[in-house]
C-alpha cells in the first residue's frame, strides 16, 4: 500500500510511463480522468516524484482583498495614534478612503497590534468559618433501602458540623410529627447546647412549599 498520496500517484502513471499500457486504457480502470493522468505525467517529467505531491488550492490573489499602500497607512496611524478601529476608519473615511471598520481591525489583527488585555483577577482571601458545637446542626431523612417486616422505614440523621458528632433515628414513615419528636430526642441527647438547626426545604421540616392538605395528611400520620 503507499503511504503518501505521490506513491499513489506514481503507481497509476508508472504503467503508462513503462509504456504497457495507454493513457486511455488506464482511465479506463483508473478511478482519475483522463485529463488528471496528463497533468500527473507532466508534473512527473518536469520535477520527478516531488511534483506529484499535492498542492495547495488556496487562491494567490483575492480581487477584493485591501491595497497595500492602505494596508500600510492603517498600520502607519495604529502605532503613531494608537487608535481603534473605528476611529482609523473615520480618518481614512475623511481622507476620502471607504473601508469598513471591521476590515481594519482584521489589518491590525494581521500585522500583531491588538491590544493584550491581562485582566487583574480579585484575590479574596477566604477564611473557613470555625464553628462551635452545637452552633450549627445539620438534620436530613433519607429512606432506607430494603424493608423492615415489609414496611419501608426512614433514618432521621444529625450532624454537628464543628464536631461531626452524629445522632440518627429510623422511623416507620416521614412526617412533621416524627420530625419534631427526632428535634426532642436530639436536644436531649446532644452533649452540648444546639443553637441552630439546619434543614433542606423537605415536606416533614417545613409546609412552605407544601399545600394545606398534605399538610393536614401529615399531621394526621400516627
Amino acid at each position: 500500500m503507499p503511504n503518501s498520496t505521490k506513491e499513489e500517484k506514481y503507481r497509476w502513471i508508472k504503467p503508462i510511463l513503462d509504456k504497457e499500457v495507454s493513457i486511455k486504457d488506464m482511465a479506463k480502470v483508473c478511478p482519475f480522468s483522463e485529463r488528471t493522468l496528463k497533468y500527473w505525467l507532466a508534473m512527473f517529467r518536469k520535477l520527478g516524484v516531488e511534483g506529484l505531491e499535492n498542492k495547495s488550492r488556496r487562491p494567490k490573489t483575492n480581487p477584493n482583498e485591501t491595497p497595500i499602500r492602505i494596508k500600510e497607512w492603517i498600520i502607519e496611524m495604529r502605532k503613531d495614534k494608537k487608535q481603534c478601529a473605528k476611529k482609523i476608519s473615520w480618518d481614512l473615511k475623511e481622507e476620502g478612503i471607504d473601508i469598513h471598520f471591521q476590515t481594519v481591525q482584521k489589518v491590525i489583527k494581521a500585522e500583531g497590534l491588538t491590544r493584550k488585555y491581562h485582566p487583574r483577577k480579585a484575590k479574596t482571601n477566604y477564611q473557613k468559618k470555625q464553628w462551635l458545637p452545637g452552633e450549627v446542626v445539620e438534620i436530613d431523612v433519607k429512606w432506607v433501602p430494603g424493608k423492615a417486616k415489609g414496611d419501608r422505614i426512614y433514618q432521621f440523621t444529625a450532624i454537628d458540623s464543628a464536631s461531626r458528632w452524629r445522632y440518627l433515628r429510623v422511623y416507620p414513615f416521614q412526617s412533621n410529627v416524627y420530625a419534631v419528636n427526632f428535634l426532642k430526642e436530639l436536644v436531649s441527647v446532644a452533649p452540648f447546647v444546639i443553637r441552630s438547626i439546619k434543614t433542606d426545604n423537605g415536606s416533614c421540616f417545613t409546609n412552605r412549599y407544601c399545600t394545606i392538605q398534605r399538610h393536614i395528611g401529615q399531621i394526621c400520620e400516627p
